[in-house]
């Protein structure tokens, strides 16, 4: 084991991952989980990017860059945990080819200088490239169907916390009689 891996960062990622825990499933499941989480990250950076450029485009300022930053806390935290286990993506990622090195290349840098394109654009002219539509909070029936959603949305997601709290508590009661036996 590495000496770097007693530090409290260390130990808090390994209490976050439980890599030992059941729940990653054997080497077929962690293999498929860890290409999916890959997957998700990925996405993850594309859809961000993309919403970056929109909100960017329609004069705002401050959320691009919080969608910017919410995108790169997963990849940070990537490499961090990857560098302490002693894997360098930055190689790994030099191993594929020229097309597709390009493509992430151009989509990432591209998108980062378009946000800031549009927000410049903003800073400068007052306004966006596009003007957002107004939005009408006054009244009428979709603004009482949201409120419905919204009400729904909190009053049954309570519940469904606590249910779920309680399963999984009853989950973990219950794993430990199985291994106590």
């Amino acid at each position: 084991m590495n000496k770097r891996d007693h530090g409290a960062l260390d130990k808090a990622a390994s209490r976050l991952m439980a890599l030992d825990s059941p729940t990653y499933g054997d080497e077929r499941e962690r293999a498929v989980f860890m290409e999916a989480s890959t997957f998700g990250l990925t996405l993850g950076i594309y859809v961000s990017i993309t919403a970056a450029v929109v909100a960017a485009v329609l004069g705002q300022l401050l959320l691009p860059v919080v969608l910017l930053v919410v995108m790169a806390v997963p990849n940070w935290s990537t490499l961090w945990y990857a560098r302490r286990k002693g894997v360098d993506i930055g190689e790994m990622a030099s191993r594929a080819d020229l097309r597709s090195r390009l493509r992430v290349t151009v989509t990432i840098i591209g998108g980062l200088i378009l946000v800031a394109a549009a927000m410049l654009y903003t800073v400068v002219s007052s306004h966006g490239l596009i003007t957002a539509p107004e939005v009408d909070l006054t009244g009428g029936a979709a603004l009482a169907m949201l409120k419905g959603a919204l009400v729904g949305a909190v009053v049954g997601g309570v519940p469904a916390a606590v249910a779920g709290a309680r399963k999984a508590r009853r989950g973990r009661s219950h794993s430990t009689e199985v291994d106590e036996e």
